[in-house]
C-alpha cells in the first residue's frame, strides 16, 4: 500500500494520513498496527464511536489478525497481539512501561473533546507516537470541501489504495473541525460519526 507525500516537512504533535475510503484507511491502519508489532510496540487501536469499534473488532476478526480488547490487557498481557478499545475506556497505566505506538481511526468531531482524550494518553505513554486514520468519504470530508480536495488529488494522479500524509492536509482537517465546534453549542450523543452529525449538525 503506497503513501502519497505532497512535500517533506515536519510532522506535526500527530500525523494525519487519509485515503479515499473508509475500506482502504482500515486496511492502512491494521497493516500499520501488524508492522508495529515486529518493531516490539504494543499497538493499540482507538476510535471515537462504538459502531466504529464495532467494526474495527470484526475487521480484525476477518483478516485473522490476533488481538484482544485494550481492557482486558492489563489483566491478561499477551506479546504481538494488535490491542482495540473505545476513547470512553480509560487507557490502563500498565502501558506505562511498554513502547506503545497508538492508531486513532478518525477524528473526533469536536476538536476540544478530542485534545483532552489525547491529553490523558500522552500522560500514560508521552513518547507514543499518534497517527490518525481517516478518509475521503467519512461525514467531515463531505460537510467541508471533500469534493474539492478528492478533485486535487485525481489531478496528482493519487491511486484508490494510496494514503495522503502532510501538515497541510493536517491544518485543512483541523479548520473544518473547528468550523464544526463552533456549530455545536449542546452536543448530542451518537454511536456513529454519522449519526453524530445527523443530530449535530445536519438536523440545523
Amino acid at each position: 500500500m503506497g503513501l502519497f507525500s505532497l512535500f517533506k516537512s515536519s510532522k506535526p504533535v500527530y500525523t494525519d494520513r487519509v485515503w479515499r475510503t473508509t475500506e482502504y484507511a482500515l486496511q492502512g491502519m491494521i497493516t500499520d498496527a501488524m508492522v508495529a508489532i515486529t518493531r516490539k510496540q504494543v499497538p493499540v487501536v482507538i476510535c471515537f464511536f462504538e459502531d466504529e469499534l464495532q467494526q474495527i473488532t470484526k475487521f480484525l476478526a476477518g483478516k485473522g489478525v490476533p488481538a484482544m480488547a485494550l481492557r482486558d490487557y492489563s489483566m491478561q498481557p499477551q506479546e504481538g497481539v494488535v490491542l482495540y478499545a473505545s476513547a470512553t475506556n480509560e487507557f490502563p497505566l500498565t502501558l506505562a512501561k511498554q513502547t506503545v505506538a497508538i492508531f486513532l481511526f478518525g477524528h473526533y468531531p469536536l476538536p476540544k473533546k478530542e485534545n483532552e482524550y489525547l491529553q490523558k494518553i500522552k500522560k500514560v505513554v508521552p513518547s507514543a507516537p499518534l497517527v490518525f486514520y481517516s478518509s475521503l468519504d467519512e461525514p467531515a470530508f463531505k460537510t467541508f470541501s471533500g469534493e474539492r480536495l478528492i478533485g486535487i488529488l485525481d489531478k496528482l494522479g493519487m491511486k484508490e489504495d494510496e494514503a495522503i500524509e502532510h501538515p497541510i492536509v493536517t491544518r485543512s482537517m483541523q479548520q473544518a473541525r473547528k468550523k464544526v465546534e463552533r456549530m455545536v453549542r449542546n452536543e448530542i450523543p451518537a454511536t456513529s460519526e454519522e449519526g453524530w452529525f445527523l443530530k449535530n449538525i445536519n438536523s440545523k
